[in-house]
């Protein structure tokens, strides 16, 4: 590439082009890390991004280099300081981004733009150690892309130092680029997968999780709360199991069984809790959950999950399983039973669950007495209090929810509008008031099921919280739903979007799972097969068909994607062809075709004055207007060029 010469087009400084192009890096920086930076890097990034421009365009003096590497320095023995044995990555990110705002900052020559390539695709690729979230994947390309381009211009600007950048230059430049960022393409995936992801958030405080940043089910549910919950449409996690019946779509998560007046608190004082073992004859249901990054501790399954396949997972013998550490997405093996499991239940543990505050609402224990008058048996009480909040006049609704110490009397005898956790609370208590053990379930109902995926997109806006209470009879525990469906307004019932969306989420969905799921456990998994395929063929193709349709579909996948790159290069290198190389290249091929191929030492004119007639003439009248265009400089119009493909027409005619 050489700069232009002609004033009349307007031209840029290659130096000029690479600022912009080091500040659009930065910006993708800033993009990738935004949801987990820690606060000083994040000061400091965001501080110079705002100066950074404003001194560049104003010519403001910048402070001496030793004082920005002191600066530096101090930052980064900040950072380096919170490294231990679990917080390894997230330092060298922090370093890596403090670093790149040095030079960013600095009067740069065409080796610090160079460094500021390598700094960005660093810190690409040590976030793709802890992290890869579906933004990722746009700034993964677009750093790649921006960094090709600065290596490009940072060679230019060190051979020619005041060089200008034309149209022309630009599309060059550009072109090239893009071509070998593409070729580059799959062997970044193959780098990709080699290295795998730790699966925890970046930049996460020491000593537990920022409370603040938690979503979802806590420890504690106060009156309300779920209905914030539903008001977001945000994915909590996706199920991978065969279609099931609505009645069914209840995902457990959490037990809830003190009562204190103005909400409920999980109680492990008896953490059996009444929960036995299935029988053998009981039909059982296999799903693998994949949650999304977020506060849910909770590990959610199919109501009345009998086991959770993880091995940070802890039952409390409630049917509810947690983890220690939330935040991050994690992936496991859960096994549920739709029908009630057997059990039993001490007399310290019904106790547990008939709590309620002394002397706790006179009006709701009226009522409870009137509508379980004549009524001795445990499941007759359930019915009598259920079907009053399915037939008395109530409604779901999110809005005006009533607060307060006395919110759920208020609910039950006046407002008689709210969601779910009214309902449940309400049909709660009142069992406890009519003897009958009950506590409280959070977790979902519903989800939209992708018949394409064979899986169920669980949303926020499906939180739900019903109730199980203790048959004495049975001695089992019962689910027992008061909420009305009439208006649930997405609350919980089973959709059937269809359409482009189930194809978006399934696309959504192997995202995740291949890619944000990836970790170190999947890798040794790809290891261990290759490494059996190689010193056993045999005994390899015992592998379930399961594993090796999923392991064939991510092979084929990969390298359909390679070929699929591979083709659209070599068709995009071929429209950015030089069109006189093109006719040139006809016009021999047409001479070959009639055995008379031209030698490269034989000039154009040389070699139509050898040709007999009538092709010696057709072919110099091509020859002579082609050579103005190959030697004498003049624009291949497309006039010009129709012209001459014409001609090139005529000849393969009369061949």
């Amino acid at each position: 590439m050489t700069s232009l010469s002609r004033t009349a087009e307007r031209t840029l400084a290659v130096e000029t082009a690479l600022k912009l192009l080091s500040g659009a890096c930065a910006l993708l920086c800033f993009l990738m890390v935004q949801d987990g930076i820690g606060w000083g890097t994040a000061l400091v990034f965001g501080a110079t991004l705002l100066i950074w421009p404003l001194a560049e365009v104003s010519g403001l003096t910048r402070p001496p280099g030793l004082l920005s590497f002191g600066v530096v320095a101090l930052l980064l023995v900040a950072v380096f300081s919170r490294m231990n044995r679990r917080y390894l990555a997230e330092p060298f990110l922090e370093a890596i981004l403090l670093l790149f705002l040095l030079r960013l900052f600095e009067r740069k020559t065409s080796r610090e733009y160079v460094q500021i390539a390598l700094l960005s695709l660093g810190a690409v690729v040590v976030y793709a150690l802890l992290s890869v979230e579906k933004l990722f994947l746009a700034v993964c390309l677009g750093m790649g892309y921006c960094a090709s381009l600065i290596l490009m211009l940072s060679a230019w600007m060190r051979r020619e130092p005041g060089a200008r950048l034309s149209f022309s230059d630009a599309k060059r430049l550009v072109s090239r680029a893009l071509g070998m960022f593409l070729l580059m393409l799959p062997l970044c995936l193959l780098f990709f997968f080699v290295i795998p992801r730790s699966g925890r958030p970046m930049f996460r405080p020491q000593g537990g999780m920022d409370r603040s940043a938690l979503t979802g089910f806590s420890e504690r549910l106060r009156l309300g709360e779920v209905g914030a919950i539903q008001r977001t449409d945000r994915l909590s996690f996706r199920a991978e199991t065969g279609e099931i019946a609505p009645e069914f779509l209840y995902w457990r998560g959490v037990v809830l069984s003190h009562f204190s007046g103005t909400g409920w608190d999980v109680d492990l004082r008896e953490r059996e809790g009444g929960w036995g073992r299935p029988r053998g004859d009981v039909p059982q249901v296999r799903q693998t959950i994949l949650m999304e990054p977020g506060g849910h501790r909770w590990l959610f399954a199919l109501d009345r999950p009998i086991s959770v396949g993880l091995g940070s997972a802890m039952g409390l013998g409630n049917g509810t399983f947690w983890r220690r550490a939330a935040g991050t997405a994690v992936r496991y093996e859960a096994v549920s039973t739709p029908s009630p499991i057997p059990g039993t239940l001490s007399d310290s543990a019904e106790e547990t669950f008939l709590e309620l505050p002394s002397d706790y609402s006179p009006a709701m224990r009226d009522l409870t007495e009137k509508l379980t008058a004549g009524i001795s048996d445990d499941r007759g009480r359930m019915n009598a209090v259920e079907a009053h909040f399915m037939r008395g006049g109530y409604l779901w609704s999110l809005e005006n929810l009533v607060r307060g110490p006395d919110a759920l009397e208020r609910f039950v005898l006046d407002v008689r509008r709210g969601n779910c956790e009214y309902f449940a609370s309400a049909a709660a208590v009142m069992l406890r008031m009519a003897n009958v053990p009950a506590r409280l379930v959070g977790g979902y109902r519903g989800g939209d099921y992708n018949r394409a995926g064979g899986y169920y997109s669980v949303r926020e806006r499906q939180a739900h919280v019903w109730v199980e209470a203790w048959d004495r009879g049975a001695g089992c525990w019962v689910r027992i739903d008061p909420t009305p469906t009439g208006d649930a307004g997405g609350g919980g019932t089973s959709e059937d979007p269809g359409g482009w969306w189930e194809f978006w989420d399934f696309l959504d969905y192997q995202w995740s799972r291949v890619f944000v799921s990836y970790n170190a456990r999947t890798q040794s998994e790809w290891v261990s097969v290759l490494g059996e395929l190689f010193r056993n063929p045999r005994a390899s193709l015992r592998v379930s068909s399961e594993a090796l349709l999923r392991w064939g579909r991510l092979g084929l996948g990969f390298a359909g994607l390679s070929v699929a790159i591979f083709v659209l290069t070599l068709v995009w290198k071929r429209r950015r062809r030089d069109p006189c190389r093109s006719l040139l290249e006809r016009f021999e091929s047409l001479m070959k075709r009639r055995g008379i191929p031209r030698r490269r030492s034989v000039g154009l004119e040389e070699f139509v004055s050898s040709l007999d007639e009538p092709l010696r003439g057709t072919a110099r009248l091509f020859v002579l207007e082609f050579e103005e265009v190959w030697y004498g400089g003049r624009p291949l119009d497309p006039e010009r060029y129709g012209r001459l493909k014409r001609r090139l027409d005529r000849m393969d005619r009369e061949s």
